[in-house]
């Protein structure tokens, strides 16, 4: 696996994920731990339980981490989209359902992010539907970005796509292109 291309990027250079009790982890050259979350989507299409629930994050949030620990890090992406594809390998049918954490305002960053990640990868094998909803209440309006990515070789593709638009009708009219 450490040798292994992605599509533009060279996976020679990721972080080693080890499974943990809630997830995945790994740590990065500056110390700073990660947390991968992969738990069966609470949707489940009617093929099977092949749809999960994935998220990302540091441990710790930036403030508490040392200023040398922040910045850019290549790796990251490297190691999350080298788990991703050794999940996509262990079964065709599976897909992840991943949403942009809008806790601290920075969902379209997280949103972006993700995407460059998407087209700088071997993901092109892949569709990836992008959902936007907005919450909204009296005095707040967050919106939140989901991606629903499976393999174009899913043999349950066309389930997935009707099952995800079915079950997401609020997210339809705010279909992001």
């Amino acid at each position: 696996m450490n040798s292994r291309k992605i599509g533009k990027l060279s996976l020679s250079n990721q972080y080693k994920i080890h499974k943990t009790e809630i997830g995945y982890s790994f740590e990065t050259d500056k110390g700073v731990p990660y947390i991968i979350y992969l738990e069966k989507s609470s949707f489940a299409p009617p093929y099977g339980d092949f749809l999960y629930d994935f998220s990302f994050s540091p441990h710790f949030p930036k403030k508490e981490r040392e200023r040398e620990q922040n910045g850019f890090d290549p790796k990251i992406c490297q190691t999350i989209i080298c788990f991703l594809e050794d999940l996509f390998d262990q079964d065709s049918r599976n897909s992840v359902v991943f949403t942009c954490d809008s806790s601290d305002g920075r969902e379209v960053c997280r949103k972006r992010l993700f995407d460059k990640w998407y087209e700088g990868s071997s993901f092109k094998r892949f569709e990836k539907l992008d959902f936007k909803l907005v919450n909204t209440g009296d005095d707040y309006s967050i919106p939140i970005y989901i991606t629903i990515l499976t393999l174009l070789d899913n043999p349950h593709l066309e389930e997935l796509n009707n099952f995800a638009n079915s079950n997401m009708e609020d997210f339809e009219s705010n279909k992001v292109d």
